[in-house]
């Protein structure tokens, strides 16, 4: 059989990215049923990448680890997607949706021309952007290589139910380098947030032992079944706004350090039930029209359509 490569997958904590690893093997599995699975992961890929490379044939497919670490962030990241890249210039190559975010600074813009110059060379990579900020970046710094608009991998599931009993808030706040919501903020939300709801609870969705691939599956049904439970969902974090549209979870979604959210929040602009607010001022205007408007459950056929299409149209399988 043929062979399909994921490469760059996570084993660390982040739920986010374990999420669009599940995600990414879903579809994979859904719509290249004729294609043998194998991943590799971000941690490995340096040693493994050299190990494969006798075993992945030209017409193996192989697709990069999507996410929002398409940049000088997280570097290793970066320099491993480019190893691939080089080692396999006769191979279709698919960088699953990511959100593009290189610097300003004289790393930021060394780290660019270098992922430039590599990238270019190859003849057949196709790279998917997340958002439109993302997309038009990489349509300037890519020219060489065909850009395509999709959402994140993850809105391809559809973790809705209507039977679940729903109680209380849910708060998914960022407490890394990217936060960008002050203490008086936070504070600020909790006390709005008490006087619409008894039960109040807290979940970091990258904190916690890493997470195997064995584990993936479990880890993340006990997230979405979280995410079922509460009422209202209030996150700064990009995985947060996802996991509340694919379980049909009302959400607040606040303002983040970059344009994951503020470009991300026009692939939902058609469910009521996502509201993004730039001022946490807002929140409690919200809170109320969410709490007393009936919504459509989720229905993941808008993202489904656009992956069929990229699997139709240029990799050329029917």
């Amino acid at each position: 059989m043929k062979k399909v490569v994921l490469m760059g997958v996570p084993h660390h904590n982040n739920l986010g990215d374990n999420a669009i690893a599940y995600a990414e093997k879903e579809f994979i599995k859904d719509y290249l049923p004729e294609y043998d699975y194998y991943e590799i992961s971000e941690e490995t890929i340096d040693k493994c990448v050299y190990k494969v490379i006798d075993y992945i044939d030209k017409d193996s497919l192989i697709f990069l680890h999507g996410g929002g670490n398409f940049g000088d962030e997280y570097l290793y990241v970066e320099e491993g997607r480019r190893k691939v890249i080089e080692l396999f210039p006769e191979n279709t190559i698919i960088l699953f949706p990511q959100t593009m975010f290189f610097s300003e600074t004289k790393q930021g813009k060394e780290e660019l021309e270098k992922s430039k110059k590599i990238y270019s060379k190859h003849k057949k990579l196709i790279l998917l952007a997340r958002e439109s900020v993302s997309y038009e970046l990489m349509k300037k710094e890519f020219p060489n290589n065909k850009v395509i608009q999709t959402p994140d991998i993850v809105t391809y599931l559809n973790k809705s139910d209507n039977k679940t009993k729903r109680e209380g808030l849910l708060f998914i706040l960022r407490n890394d380098i990217e936060r960008v919501t002050t203490d008086e903020q936070t504070e600020y939300l909790q006390k709005i947030a008490k006087k619409y709801f008894s039960k109040i609870d807290y979940k970091d969705i990258a904190r916690g032992e890493p997470i195997l691939a064995k584990d993936r599956e479990q880890k993340l049904d006990e997230m979405f079944t979280r995410c079922r439970q509460a009422q209202l969902i209030i996150t700064d974090r990009l995985h947060g706004m996802i996991f509340a549209a694919i379980t049909s979870t009302p959400c607040i979604a606040l303002k983040s350090y970059n344009h994951k959210i503020t470009s991300s929040k026009d692939n939902f602009k058609h469910l009521g039930y996502i509201r993004y607010i730039e001022d946490v001022k807002d929140v409690e205007e919200q809170i109320k029209y969410l709490l007393n408007t009936k919504f459509e459950l989720y229905d993941n056929e808008f993202a489904k359509n656009q992956f069929i299409k990229l699997i139709k149209e240029e990799i050329k399988i029917e």
